[in-house]
């Protein structure tokens, strides 16, 4: 298997190429607006964050009305793993000092404004993908996971969606399987590949081990059922994808998500692969846009601190 994801990193980083050029790099507030204008108006015009307590409020309520109901998993039914602790990438509830790093506070706006998104548009499912690789994708999704699993009564997924490079997997040092590639191979049930990590509420399907090329896996009846089930029975589910270019991957697993988030990355993020990105993706589906590796906090849709970066 080592042998076998070797051989895709290296065929996915020859197909991507090299970053781009200083001169084709936008500034941060040209790369917002860019993002932000492919925004439906709801999204654009929600203002300031509403405080967490209210959302984890308005999701209760909410979940007795319209939105389907939950369905709690229960944590002996699991297997039971534990995941890497490295707090130059992650943050985890037991390494919190006062006053809070300043990462960990925009993940918490980040959480806050997403749940609020949440009550309004009743997603569940959440593709997050970049334009290219090395923008900090899978970073996010783990990073936004384990803050939204801190919430009480929260029961949360984190698929990792990339079966080329399994980055969200290497992330949380889990990458043992079997996982999603399994699943959509038929040789497991979705339970199977369901893990209860030893952060409550947080749970997740590794990559595993596919055979076969990720879009005829993703192109079948199986993506689609199990996606449906996790919808069933998750507050919340992320999906960490591949890069949007060029692999056909990300437009397969979206599909059939509620919602895209995209993330980007200052001073790499061209605007040229940017705006080809918006113009592919369903507007209607697309939640908002992070800034990855940015210095400091910025008034942005979405963001977050300095800590978080890639090192």
């Amino acid at each position: 298997m080592s042998k076998l994801f070797k051989r895709t990193q290296k065929l996915n980083e020859a197909s991507l190429g090299p970053p781009p050029a200083p001169t084709d790099v936008l500034k941060v507030e040209e790369l917002l607006e860019t993002i932000n204008s492919g925004v439906d108006d709801q999204v654009a015009g929600l203002g300031p964050a509403m405080p967490e307590a209210r959302v984890a409020s308005a999701l209760d309520a909410v979940k007795e009305g319209s939105i389907a109901r939950v369905v709690e998993f229960p944590g002996d039914g699991y297997r039971q793993v534990s995941i890497s602790r490295n707090p130059r990438r992650l943050f985890f509830p037991e390494d919190e000092t006062v006053p809070a790093p300043g990462g960990l506070e925009a993940y918490r706006s980040f959480r806050a404004r997403l749940l609020r998104l949440q009550a309004q548009r009743r997603f569940r499912t959440v593709a997050i993908t970049s334009s290219v690789q090395g923008e900090g994708k899978s970073l996010t999704a783990a990073n936004l996971a384990l803050c939204c699993a801190q919430l009480p009564r929260f029961p949360l997924l984190l698929v990792d969606g990339d079966l080329r490079t399994h980055g969200v997997s290497r992330c949380l040092g889990y990458d043992e399987g079997p996982g999603l590639a399994d699943v959509l191979s038929g040789r497991i049930s979705r339970e199977e590949a369901v893990v209860a990590t030893d952060i409550p509420n947080l749970h997740f399907v590794c990559a595993g081990d596919a055979r076969r090329p990720a879009p005829e896996l993703f192109s079948g009846t199986p993506w689609r059922e199990f996606i449906a089930w996790c919808h069933e029975r998750f507050k919340l589910v992320f999906v960490d994808c591949p890069p949007a270019f060029p692999l056909a991957d990300f437009e397969l697993i979206s599909a059939n998500c509620d919602g895209i988030l995209v993330v980007t990355r200052a001073r790499f993020t061209s605007k040229e692969a940017l705006e080809r990105m918006l113009a592919q993706l369903d507007s209607h589906k697309l939640l908002g846009a992070t800034l990855n590796c940015a210095n400091g906090y910025r008034d942005a849709y979405y963001y977050y601190g300095q800590r978080g970066r890639r090192r």
